[in-house]
């Protein structure tokens, strides 16, 4: 999560966990907003909700593209008898849409946590 307090004790937030900045500073996240997290997610894209305070006010869709080919390179190595995985700091939600995308075998995804 990223974000800029100004003077004026205005404070934007935008990242992977305004969930959680939202709902501790006393507001909600709705059933409407989660469900655009999630279809991005599924998609294979990274939400990142931009917040004020309390207030979610937009969603961006980031979205890695897998190089042209990695399924058929994924294919020659598991003709080797080589197993792909793909390991992420991606939620789990991303890393499956992008794991099936790319044609790995498997993947282990951990939202990352952050200490300051």
């Amino acid at each position: 999560m990223s974000g800029v307090n100004s003077a004026n004790a205005k404070s934007e937030r935008r990242g992977d966990a305004i969930a959680k900045y939202v709902t501790d500073g006393g507001g909600l996240v709705t059933p409407e907003l989660q469900a655009l997290i999630d279809r991005i997610a599924r998609a294979g894209g990274t939400p990142l909700v931009v917040a004020e305070r309390t207030r979610a006010l937009g969603v961006i869709h980031l979205k890695d593209i897998v190089k042209g080919g990695m399924r058929q390179r994924f294919d020659a190595l598991r003709a080797m008898g080589i197993r792909t995985v793909m390991i992420t700091g991606d939620n789990p939600l991303t890393a499956a849409a992008i794991a099936r995308e790319a044609g790995v075998d498997d993947f282990l995804a951990r939202p990352r946590r952050r200490t300051r």
